[in-house]
């Protein structure tokens, strides 16, 4: 549908893909202006300010993954082979159990945003039945994505050919941006099954014993090569994805940090259905920046979880050339395979209180600027 599926790439693709595109760069575009547009209709400068980040969050999705979309199929293509290829049963039970993870984010993402998308659709035109009865030229009508300035004034069939855009358009959005995370949180957590699988693979591995030593090079070499594979699937997933993370992480802070000044000021007006949406949004950027930190998180400890079986084996009962290769393989893994945001730091679980110590210093700062 978004001609972003990595292993089908042909002119119907590209053309859905360039159709996602503009209707992303438009909602962008119609976001920006609305931001810096002056009228005398009062707006919400919040929610153009959420609009604009899952704008941006989607159009990034759009971008990247298409930039980057002979890498992601490798990734793919491997996922495939390691699905085709002969599993014992402790080895498919390991990686069913993160697949039904990958399953479970992916389904609960796209219905959650299904079901937020269909609400915000209905209350934005519910909005609009009193205005139906008394029409006029300067009616300033409520829009699926703030346009009230760009917009004012325009005749009520106008209006409903533009509320029919902007639902497509927001629609198009919200399926891109939950699509898009779902998907790299799949792939990862994939990667995290192999890990799994080579760490349980090491552990039989040093528990067998080997009385010819000649052998020993062809005991650890296809452990080696797997573990060489992963780090390349590894850096095709950060290449394709820490710009996006990086930018995402940056834009949540500020907007976690506009709600959360916003919440203070609606409380003191006693605004209770302005808390709890500014509550509801809030919520839904965690539960974003969560599911990057904690599949950044799990694909550390899964790879630094092979060198500490490594050094729980019986290898001071091998011989020294054996034990030679495993200090060499050690050496290796101690750099564990992570997922940065745009290089400059790692996801994992301490990212989300860095991202709540920030915001919490924004909101005393932008609550000492208002005060004053």
């Amino acid at each position: 549908m978004f001609g972003l599926w990595p292993l089908q790439n042909g002119v119907i693709y590209t053309v859905q893909w360039l159709v996602m595109f503009v209707a992303a760069s438009l909602t962008l575009m119609n976001a920006l202006m609305e931001s810096v547009k002056s009228c005398d209709v009062p707006r919400d400068g919040l929610e153009i300010l959420r609009l604009i980040e899952s704008c941006i969050h989607a159009w990034l999705n759009i971008i990247f993954p298409r930039i980057y979309m002979k890498k992601l199929a490798v990734n793919i293509n491997s996922a495939i082979d390691d699905w085709w290829s002969s599993l014992t049963k402790k080895e498919l039970q390991v990686i069913m159990e993160y697949a039904r993870t990958g399953r479970l984010v992916t389904l609960t993402q796209l219905i959650v945003g299904s079901i937020g998308g269909t609400l915000w659709f209905a209350s934005v035109f519910l909005s609009n039945k009193n205005k139906v009865a008394s029409i006029e030229n300067n009616t300033a009508w409520n829009f699926v994505i703030p346009s009230t300035c760009i917009y004012n004034g325009v005749s009520y069939s106008t209006y409903q050919a533009l509320f029919v855009m902007q639902a497509v358009q927001g629609f198009l959005v919200l399926m891109s941006e939950c699509a898009c995370d779902s998907f790299f949180f799949s792939i990862t957590m994939h990667l995290c099954g192999q890990l799994e699988l080579l760490r349980i693979q090491f552990i039989e591995i040093c528990k067998k014993p080997y009385a010819d030593e000649k052998r020993h090079g062809n005991i650890f070499g296809p452990l080696v090569k797997r573990h060489c594979h992963l780090i390349k699937l590894t850096r095709n997933i950060e290449d394709a994805f820490n710009i996006n993370i990086l930018i995402r992480l940056l834009i949540i802070s500020v907007v976690i940090a506009a709600s959360g000044l916003g919440i203070i000021l609606s409380i003191n007006s006693h605004d209770y259905k302005e808390i709890i949406k500014m509550v509801i949004s809030i919520q839904f950027y965690m539960i974003q920046t969560f599911l990057y930190t904690y599949a950044g998180d799990i694909l550390q400890n899964r790879s630094e979880s092979i060198v500490y079986a490594i050094y729980s084996s019986t290898w001071h009962e091998m011989s020294p050339i054996m034990v030679k290769d495993l200090i060499f393989i050690m050496m290796r893994m101690k750099i564990p395979l992570r997922i940065s945001a745009g290089k400059f730091f790692y996801l994992a679980r301490t990212t989300m209180t860095d991202i709540l110590k920030t915001t919490l210093t924004y909101i005393s700062f932008l609550q000492v600027t208002v005060d004053k």
